[in-house]
């Protein structure tokens, strides 16, 4: 029984910690692209765009990962 309750809670830890850096991620990314586009223009957007789906494609395999093991 205490090995379930230190699994359940390590699950909901893990969950809202990762929640956090990975919301913290999107604003660094987001706050980079916005001087970007205002210094370099239309491939700044790009630059975002390629971000956010980098930092996607890096959490959910981290995810995944985490939760295989």
């Amino acid at each position: 029984m205490i090995n379930f309750l230190r699994a359940a809670l390590r699950q909901v830890v893990g969950l809202f910690v990762s929640d956090w850096v990975q919301s913290g991620v999107v604003l660094a990314i987001i706050l980079v692209a916005w001087f970007a586009v205002s210094r370099i223009g239309a491939p700044g957007v790009v630059v975002l765009v390629v971000l956010l789906a980098a930092q996607l494609v890096w959490f959910t395999r981290a995810d995944a990962r985490r939760t295989r093991t």
